[in-house]
């Protein structure tokens, strides 16, 4: 098995070949996900304001163990739901 982090300044939701795997934090600490070796599609949905916003990156996840895991960085806007966008 190999072993992996999704790392954002925000909380979101972590899916491996479109299958959900859960939250990409429990408090401030970032989860480890398990998979097998090879290449995979990871995506993260977070919430900014009221809208959601699903980014993907595909990965080759190999030579990984769960004391150092992968560590699979997205670029997460932040934002309060106060703010408006531009149109």
């Amino acid at each position: 098995m190999e072993f992996f982090t999704v790392s954002c300044l925000r909380r979101g939701r972590v899916s491996v070949d479109g299958l959900y795997q859960g939250e990409n934090k429990t408090g401030e600490t970032l989860k480890v996900f398990q998979c097998r070796a090879g290449l995979h599609d990871v995506s993260l949905e977070c919430r900014i304001g009221q809208r959601c916003r699903e980014m993907t990156q595909r990965v080759l996840i190999s030579g990984t163990n769960a004391i150092v895991p992968l560590v699979i960085a997205f670029v997460c806007e932040v934002r309060n739901g106060s703010d408006h966008e531009s149109r």
